[in-house]
């Protein structure tokens, strides 16, 4: 299982070379620092042990806040850490955080392509709700849609008054 925790002060080119890794979209590191100073903005990394006793960075979380709604913005597995349970835990710790934060509501937006993705977003309770076509920009390929899923934060009912 992989150590997440907030990103640290001076850790934002890891992130940045990490989101690299992971996606196919250019994404220059002044726009991505502007994006990480955002209000409500918060990312969070995912470090797991080399066979050389390393701690290398195997994924990372970007997230925001705003009112009782939440955003996950990006989430990314670097592909040699892939399918070890990393992107599940990430999700876990954006969702645990979010709801910490008084989300009702978490929102994102995934690439329709990304079959991975969406069933990992569907097992842990997001739905379908809409659709952005041609949103994601590829360099090798065309655009490729966005599916907009949201999580409803289910409140627990208290019946002892």
């Amino acid at each position: 299982m992989p150590d997440i925790r907030l990103l640290a002060d001076g850790e934002e080119g890891t992130l940045h070379a990490l989101y690299t890794e992971c996606f196919d979209e250019p994404f220059a590191e002044a726009s991505f620092r502007t994006l990480l100073a955002s209000p409500g903005m918060w990312a969070a990394l995912a470090w797991r042990s080399s066979s050389k006793d390393r701690r290398m960075p195997a994924g990372f979380a970007i997230a925001r806040h705003a009112a009782d709604e939440a955003e996950i913005v990006s989430i990314g597995v670097h592909p040699a850490a892939r399918r070890a349970g990393v992107g599940a835990a990430l999700l876990a710790d954006v969702m645990a955080r979010s709801v910490a934060h008084g989300a009702a509501a978490i929102f994102l937006e995934v690439a329709e392509d990304n079959a991975a993705a969406i069933a990992l977003y569907l097992s842990a309770g997001f739905e379908k709700v809409g659709r952005r076509p041609d949103y994601y920009r590829r360099k090798t390929s065309r655009p490729v849609a966005a599916l907009i899923m949201r999580y409803v934060v289910k409140k627990s009912v208290s019946y002892w008054k």
